[in-house]
């Protein structure tokens, strides 16, 4: 048996989505992780839109969702201890992508675009990973998650509490689509699109990054969520009629708005407004896929006004390091946006009521895993 450092439990719980839109909790059987190999004790899994819409459509087979996680190493194998640098009890956040790490995308560095992690091409990530497949536990929305050889994890420090800890993908995200794909720079105005889990992320990154306002725009029904925009320093504003929306929203910026990030989802009606505030050189940053794909875009005033359309994924490494360091030295402020935490037994019903659209007011929905004292396996 490889050297490992750590022990675990003989089982751990997990909340299984499956077929139908439904799910149940499992009881699953940990084994000794070989030596490029570990497990995390999971602190918090949050909750995305992903996981929502994977949830909802029901799932092919049954899995543990969650892609979001926070942990601490409980056991690891003695070559990944070396090569990640880590010890069992340090917090780490590790993130969804299983790359290759030999591919020529890999070896330039984004690894996130690596094919072997590309869900739309057939890949593996963490949370998408049937439960039929030994270990089985490769989803956060559990006690234990496995962290395989090509997982990708970061230290979290210690001055940086669980409660936020469990926003620093969302909020790598946003800071990668702002300073990244936005290209914002100080004194610059961003209009965000939807109030939401990264929409409020995108609202404190774009604060964070110098901002000389940033604009949240939601639905009527969106007005407890405009006020927690509000509170990390943004101008609320409500939308819903396409013919008035622009107006509003230009009036809101008080002058010429250099970044749009959308995070709407789906709806393609958003984009006429969107082109339609953005300034010359204005830069619009779509985080998803729009319901059809193919979404009409206003041409000529893309070309009049030199706009930039920039479509993206995920976040680079450098973006998580800079949302850590936010998070622990509190500029990010996200601290101000409730945590609605929910318990293993009770993630598939948070699920359906979110696939329903009757979740919680905040957004940021954490499952808690609280793992119980339990038999501890030898490894």
């Amino acid at each position: 048996m490889p050297t490992t450092t750590g022990d675990l439990p003989a089982t751990a719980r997990a909340s299984v989505a499956l077929p139908g839109a439904t799910g149940e909790v499992r009881e699953f059987e940990l084994v000794p992780p070989g030596p490029d190999e570990g497990w995390l004790e999971v602190i918090a899994s949050g909750i995305c839109g992903t996981d929502v819409g994977l949830f909802g459509a029901g799932v092919a087979e049954p899995t543990v969702l969650g892609h979001h996680v926070v942990g601490r190493v409980a056991a690891l194998g003695d070559r990944a201890a070396r090569r990640r640098g880590l010890a069992v009890g340090d917090r780490v956040v590790l993130e969804e992508y299983l790359p290759c790490g030999h591919c020529p995308t890999c070896a330039t560095g984004p690894y996130r675009l690596c094919p072997e992690t590309d869900v739309w091409g057939g890949g593996r990530r963490v949370g998408t990973i049937p439960a039929a497949e030994p270990p089985g536990l490769t989803g956060g929305n559990a006690e234990y998650t496995f962290l395989p050889a090509n997982a990708v994890t970061h230290r979290l420090p210690g001055g940086l509490g669980d409660a936020l800890a469990a926003w620093v993908l969302p909020y790598a995200n946003a800071i990668d689509w702002v300073t990244g794909a936005g290209a914002l720079r100080s004194g610059e105005t961003v209009v965000v699109l939807g109030p939401g889990y990264h929409g409020l992320a995108v609202a404190a990154a774009a604060r964070r990054s110098g901002a000389r306002r940033v604009v949240v725009t939601g639905l009527p029904r969106d007005g407890q969520r405009l006020a927690m925009a509000e509170s990390l320093g943004g101008v609320p504003v409500v939308t819903g009629d396409p013919a008035a929306d622009a107006g509003r929203i230009e009036a809101a910026a008080g002058g010429p708005v250099n970044v749009v990030v959308d995070t709407v989802g789906a709806d393609p009606d958003v984009l006429g407004p969107a082109v339609q505030v953005l300034g010359h050189g204005g830069r619009l940053v779509l985080t998803a896929p729009k319901r059809p794909a193919a979404a009409p875009l206003d041409t000529g005033r893309l070309i009049r006004n030199g706009l930039r359309v920039a479509g993206v994924r995920g976040r680079a490494p450098e973006a998580i390091a800079a949302a850590i360091a936010s998070l622990a030295d509190g500029t990010a402020g996200l601290g101000a946006v409730p945590t609605v935490e929910v318990g293993l037994d009770g993630t598939a019903g948070m699920l359906a009521r979110l696939a329903a659209g009757s979740g919680p007011e905040s957004p940021h929905v954490v499952v808690r895993p609280n793992p119980t004292t339990r038999r501890r396996a030898p490894c």
